[in-house]
C-alpha cells in the first residue's frame, strides 16, 4: 500500500510543534552533558520522537494502542520442533511436533505447543510416445492437529514454563495451567505433471530436471520439465477462558514449473489465509481474517489481520450474512466475504506486520527396498522472526505507522 498523503489538518501548528521539539532537543544535547546529568539525553530523544509521532497522526504508545482497539504486536518468535514420516509402497504416515514462543509489545510471552498426525496415499501414471515420455503424480492425505497455548506476564515466567516443561509437561500444566486448547482436522494434496525425452523405450518416469535411469534402464536424455501445485485446507475450534473460536484455514502453493521450465511459473506459497469467528458468554464477540504473503524483501513475510466487533449490531448483522455460509464456503460466498472485510477496513481495525525471517529448518530423506519400497524422512523445524515493521488502519483510517511496536 502506497503511502497516504500528506495530513493537512496538521497545520501551522503542528509545523510549529515540531519545531518546537527539535528547538527542545538542541538545546538539551548541549545543555545536558555539560550538567553532567546522565540518561537524560535519551529520555528527551524517547520524548521527542513520540511528540513527532502524535503530531503525525501514528500509534505512539500503547495506550494509542489499546484506545485505538489494536492488540499488541508480536515482536519476535521462535518454531522450534521434528517430524517423522514413513512411506510403504503408496501409504505414508507422518507426524510433528512444535513448540511457539513469541514476545508481545506489551512485555507478555505466548507459549503454544502443536502435534500433528498424517496420512496420505500417493500413486501416478506414465504414457511414452515415441521418443518422449509425459508422467503424472498425486498425492492426497489427512491431517490432524491438536494445540494447547499458555500466556505469561513476562518472559522470566514463560523460561521457567519451558524448563519445568523440558522435564516432564503434566508437572509444568498443573503449575501453569493452559490458557485454550484446539483441534483441527484438515485435507491436503498435490499434484505434478511433467514431459522429458528418453533414450529407450521403458516404464520409467523421472520427475524433477536430472537425469536418472526409469524402471527398466531408460534413461533422461534431457532434462525434465513439469509443473507442481498443491493445497491445503482445515477447520478447527479454538477453546479459551470464556470463549470459542472457530476457523477456516486454507494454503496454496503454485504453480510452479521445474526443470527445463524452472522459474517461468512461481506462483509460490499464497497464504494461509485463515477466516476466525468468536463468540464468548455474551454472545458473538469477533470476526477476523488473517492473511500471509511474501515480503518486498527476500527472506521477509508480512502478515494482515482485519477485526471485525461483532458487539456492534451494524457489523453483527452484515457477519451473519457470511456466517449462514456452511463450511467449506462455496464460491458463491465471494459476496459476502467481500461485504464482511470492506466493513472491517471502513469500521473496525486492520493490522499489518513485515518481519524478517530465518530458517535453519533440515531435512533427511532415506528410501530402500525391504521387500517393498520403504522411505524414511526426518525434519528439523528452526525458524526466527523478528518484526521490522508494523502499521495499523483504524476506523477506516489512513494508514498509521505503530512506533509503540518497533523499539
Amino acid at each position: 500500500m502506497s503511502p497516504p498523503p500528506p495530513r493537512p489538518a496538521a497545520g501551522q501548528a503542528s509545523l510549529e510543534y515540531v519545531g518546537l521539539l527539535a528547538l527542545v532537543a538542541a538545546a538539551f544535547a548541549v545543555a545536558v552533558p555539560a550538567a553532567g546529568v546522565a540518561g537524560v539525553p535519551a529520555r528527551v530523544a524517547g520524548v521527542v520522537r513520540t511528540g513527532v509521532c502524535i503530531v503525525g497522526g501514528d500509534v505512539c504508545r500503547a495506550s494509542d494502542a489499546a484506545a485505538a482497539g489494536l492488540r499488541p504486536c508480536t515482536l519476535s518468535d521462535e518454531r522450534r520442533g521434528g517430524g517423522l514420516a514413513v512411506t510403504v509402497l503408496s501409504v505414508r504416515l507422518g507426524g510433528d511436533h512444535q513448540w511457539l514462543v513469541a514476545r508481545r509489545s506489551d512485555g507478555t510471552v505466548a507459549v503454544t505447543k502443536v502435534a500433528r498426525d498424517d496420512v496420505g496415499v500417493s500413486g501416478g501414471l506414465g504414457y511414452e510416445l515415441g521418443p518422449l515420455k509425459a508422467g503424472v503424480e498425486g498425492e492426497a492425505g489427512l491431517r490432524v492437529a491438536a494445540g494447547v497455548g499458555w500466556e505469561f506476564p513476562d518472559a522470566a515466567t514463560a523460561r521457567r514454563f519451558l524448563a519445568a516443561a523440558h522435564y516432564g509437561l503434566s508437572g509444568a500444566i498443573a503449575r501453569w495451567p493452559a490458557a485454550w486448547r484446539s483441534g483441527e482436522a484438515g485435507l491436503a494434496a498435490s499434484g505434478w505433471a511433467g514431459l522429458g525425452v528418453v533414450a529407450t523405450g521403458g516404464k520409467g518416469t523421472a520427475r524433477g530436471g536430472s537425469s536418472g535411469p526409469g524402471d527398466d534402464g531408460a534413461a533422461l536424455e534431457s532434462p525434465a520439465a513439469g509443473i507442481e501445485v498443491s493445497a491445503e485446507a482445515a477447520l478447527g475450534a479454538r477453546i479459551g477462558r470464556g470463549s470459542t473460536t472457530l476457523y477456516l484455514r486454507a494454503e496454496t502453493t503454485g504453480p510452479e514449473t521445474t526443470g527445463v521450465l524452472d522459474g517461468v511459473l512461481g506462483a509460490g506459497p499464497r497464504g494461509p489465509v485463515v477466516a476466525e469467528y468468536t463468540r464468548d458468554r455474551s454472545g458473538p464477540r469477533e470476526l477476523a481474517f488473517r492473511v500471509s504473503t511474501r515480503g518486498a524483501r527476500k527472506h521477509e513475510v508480512v502478515e494482515t489481520v482485519a477485526r471485525l466487533d461483532l458487539r456492534v449490531a451494524a457489523n453483527r448483522a452484515i457477519a451473519a450474512r457470511l456466517l449462514r455460509h456452511r463450511a467449506p464456503w462455496p464460491p458463491a460466498v465471494a459476496a459476502d466475504l467481500r461485504a464482511a472485510l470492506l466493513q472491517a477496513v471502513r469500521t473496525g481495525t486492520v493490522e499489518r506486520s513485515v518481519y524478517a525471517v530465518e530458517d535453519g529448518s533440515r531435512s533427511l530423506e532415506l528410501a530402500g527396498r525391504l521387500g517393498a519400497e520403504v522411505g524414511v524422512e526426518a525434519g528439523y523445524s528452526k525458524v526466527d522472526r523478528r518484526l521490522v515493521e508494523a502499521s495499523a488502519w483504524t476506523a477506516g483510517s489512513q494508514e498509521r505507522a505503530r512506533e509503540d511496536c518497533i523499539a
